[in-house]
């Protein structure tokens, strides 16, 4: 038996010849990537002091900058009330792509329309998903204007093609039972609707609105690009001057923006584990 099995061994493939092939292959090539991409030595160590300077310019927080405290200075001007305006923003644009949403979720569902106006809700639904929202705000701004009101609208027109879909699919995978019980005592769409559907579905949507709001809310931060307002308007600012950015003022908008994340993040998450 030991033998045969030593026999066995001896016949194995032989792969290390094809492991250091392989191996000079894939070593030779990053030796090649590394020459042809003529890397200047003397500029990138510049540029590792470029960089350490930037980090200790950034960890160093501004706080009256932070609170909107100091000589001229006021809490309207301060990054707490940026950070509170881009949640009220996110809240306003989530809540309107939600409402919006709910009809086209039905509309996408074959539960409710059937197969053929099904797909024509799904066209509609991939249409408005085209754009990223970064290019849907820059169109919005050049008609609404640097506002909130671009932020809100821009959050609220992308979030009703992934809601939408997202209904549709819920309303789909619903247990069928409550229509079945409601087609046997003659019920019309809207009684289907407001009896055997809502109640199935209502905190699986309340599930997946929370968490598309915790999308968007890191979506708003970047909106400050195209000059709409929220936290992002100040973080823009700070590194406009690509000669000598306010490393300071950027790593306070940073700041901010970290803390706003993770406690929406936290509440966003704890509803939704009360909710499913």
């Amino acid at each position: 038996m030991n033998e045969h099995v030593q026999t066995v061994f001896n016949k194995r493939p032989r792969t290390w010849i094809a492991n250091i092939i392989l191996t000079v292959i894939i070593v030779g090539l990053l030796i090649y990537s590394f020459v042809g991409s003529e890397i200047n030595l003397i500029s990138l160590a510049q540029a590792g002091t470029k960089f350490n300077t930037m980090i200790n310019e950034i960890v160093d927080i501004n706080w009256g900058y932070f609170f909107g405290y100091g000589e001229g200075a006021s809490f309207d001007d301060g990054i707490v009330f940026k950070m509170l305006e881009t949640i009220a923003m996110t809240l306003f644009g989530t809540l309107i792509g939600a409402i919006l949403a709910l009809p086209f979720g039905f509309l996408a569902s074959v539960n409710v329309v059937g197969k053929r106006w099904a797909k024509v809700g799904e066209t509609i639904l991939v249409l408005i998903r085209v754009f990223p929202e970064l290019i849907l705000a820059f169109i919005l701004v050049k008609g609404l204007g640097m506002t909130p009101l671009t932020v809100i609208f821009t959050i609220g027109i992308h979030s009703i093609g992934m809601l939408g879909k997202l209904f549709a699919e819920s309303i789909d995978n619903m247990d069928r039972s409550s229509l079945e019980a409601l087609d046997s005592v003659g019920a019309n769409v809207w009684q289907k609707v407001r009896y055997g559907i809502l109640p199935n579905i209502m905190p699986e949507l309340t599930s997946v609105t929370l968490y598309r709001f915790d999308i968007n809310l890191r979506s708003a931060t970047i909106f400050g690009l195209v000059g709409a307002g929220g936290i992002g308007l100040p973080l823009s600012l700070a590194l406009t001057n690509t000669a000598d950015p306010a490393w300071e003022m950027a790593g306070t908008v940073l700041l901010a923006i970290v803390i706003m994340v993770l406690f929406v993040d936290y509440l966003s998450g704890y509803l939704r584990k009360k909710l499913v």
